[in-house]
């Protein structure tokens, strides 16, 4: 029973011996072997074929989350392309207020040195001079003073001086804002976290997307601070300010977007609200699934409910809820634990 299959060899001891197989049975024996044998070369190609199997699939796997990975870091460029160009916007509006009113001061400029050169040498001439000289004289001045405004350039230079200094204020909060909003990004750290100070450079940073469709209302309460990453809230701050921008420019009106924070039980809420299209029920619970998008294609990738929701619920342990009756608007309630687990503080150690 050598050439037998080990099975079969095993099958035969039970009943019968090495040298008990009646003659008639053996090529009935042998057709029980051979097929043994073919069943044992399947087992084998099956095996072999799963193990290929799993690893095309492992590799498959990889290939998408590595697709997945460069698509949300295309988003985050697209991103930080149009907030860029947004901000490149903002920061030339002051700039070219200032400017002209740099050319108007220098124009008032010159018309106040003519003055007092025409003053000075009127000054010098009276110096040897009568009384009827310094008369004529003067009346020159008086002319010229109504001639070119003198006095309304006087009123004039002050309210320049305000706007130039307002306008240079307006450009620094937007680097301030910037500057903050990008270092931030960059930190993998859990910090003390500010919501209401960071609500307000994240305006600053989206008004470009905003200004042309809705007014924002801030109604920010005193609340404690949080550990968080902040870059990443900030991100979730940014996509829904954006999104809530957004749904009052489909809508077609020029909307409201309201912010309120608040402190109730052990979490800091913000509340972000909008009036614009609002989302139909059947969407409302799929809105934070990957790809899941109702903008129109090539508007929309469909990541960043998603990955917002996974900032705030998985790696801060908070909540995000949303509220939305379609055509009349939306709200998302992000909510914030005061005390994260410590093994989300520490997770990128």
């Amino acid at each position: 029973m050598e050439e037998f299959h080990k099975l079969l060899k095993r099958q035969l001891s039970k009943y019968i011996g090495e040298d008990e197989i009646p003659e008639k049975f053996i090529p009935f024996i042998d057709a029980v072997n051979s097929a043994y044998i073919e069943f044992e070369k399947d087992k084998i190609l099956m095996e072999r074929s799963l193990d290929i199997s799993s690893r095309e699939y492992k590799e498959n796997i990889q290939k998408i989350e590595k697709l997945q990975t460069q698509i949300i870091y295309q988003e985050k460029m697209a991103g930080i392309g149009q907030l860029s160009a947004g901000i490149a916007h903002e920061i030339n509006n002051p700039l070219g207020f200032v400017k002209s009113n740099i050319y108007t001061l220098k124009g008032y400029k010159d018309k106040i040195k003519k003055l007092l050169e025409l003053y000075f040498r009127i000054e010098e001439d009276l110096e040897n001079s009568d009384k009827n000289l310094y008369e004529t004289n003067f009346s020159e001045i008086i002319e010229y003073k109504n001639k070119n405004k003198i006095k309304f350039i006087f009123d004039d230079i002050d309210d320049i001086i305000s706007e130039s200094k307002d306008g240079i204020n307006r450009i620094e909060n937007i680097v301030k804002s910037l500057l903050g909003f990008a270092r931030k990004a960059s930190s993998s750290e859990f910090n003390e976290y500010d919501i209401n100070s960071n609500i307000k450079s994240t305006i600053t940073i989206a008004y470009n997307e905003i200004k042309y469709y809705a007014k924002v209302e801030e109604n920010l309460e005193e609340v404690p601070t949080i550990r968080a990453l902040e870059g990443e809230i900030n991100q979730v701050l940014l996509n829904m300010l954006v999104n809530a921008a957004h749904a009052i420019k489909s809508k077609g009106i020029q909307g409201t977007i309201r912010i309120h924070t608040y402190y109730e039980n052990d979490y800091v809420k913000c509340e972000i609200s909008d009036n614009g299209a609002g989302i139909s029920e059947e969407n409302v619970n799929n809105i934070f699934n990957p790809f899941f998008t109702t903008k129109p294609v090539g508007v929309g990738t469909g990541l960043g409910l998603s990955i917002s929701h996974d900032i705030i619920v998985n790696k801060h342990s908070g909540s995000i809820e949303v509220n939305s009756k379609l055509g009349e608007g939306t709200t998302f309630i992000i909510s914030l634990p005061i005390k994260i687990p410590k093994c989300k503080d520490n997770f990128n150690e």
